[in-house]
């Protein structure tokens, strides 16, 4: 599963998961656009707390495996 088809299906916008992200800890609007583009990979409490807020498993990420 592709991290845009996970964030779509948890109704989040890249600004409203960002703004979500934002509760918890620090993360830019671009850093999120990098990291759902595939050019980066999120430090590990960042990339379980995106698919805590999405509802999926780190391991179904396409972009991760």
């Amino acid at each position: 599963m592709k991290l845009k088809e996970a964030r779509e299906a948890a109704n989040f916008t890249q600004e409203s998961l960002v703004n979500k992200i934002q509760t918890y800890m620090d993360c830019s609007l671009r850093h999120y656009q990098n990291i759902e583009y595939g050019h980066k990979i999120p430090r590990m409490p960042l990339g379980l707390l995106i698919c805590k807020l999405c509802g999926v498993d780190p391991y179904d990420i396409d972009e991760w495996k």
